[in-house]
């Protein structure tokens, strides 16, 4: 699980365009919202998951899944379940 973590943070610094780093996700205890993280990085990340990880995250799916790193990561977890990935 630390490994899919850790490939999830990597994922959403990338999405951000850099504009977040590991430091500051661990600052603020994962959450994106207080970082400011755009929809557009959303957008970003979920197509990378989707792609990286073959995991299908619904972008309708209720905002507060989204919101930090722990609950984005939750999903992935479920959704590998899922798909036996």
């Amino acid at each position: 699980m630390d490994d899919v973590r850790a490939h999830l943070v990597r994922l959403i610094v990338e999405s951000s365009e850099r504009n977040l780093s590991v430091d500051d996700l661990a600052r603020d205890s994962g959450s994106l919202r207080t970082l400011g993280y755009s929809s557009l990085s959303y957008i970003r990340l979920i197509d990378a998951i989707e792609n990286e990880l073959g995991v299908y995250i619904d972008p309708d799916a209720d905002l507060e899944l989204f919101s930090t790193v722990d609950s984005i990561l939750g999903m992935v977890v479920a959704g590998t379940d899922e798909s036996g990935a």
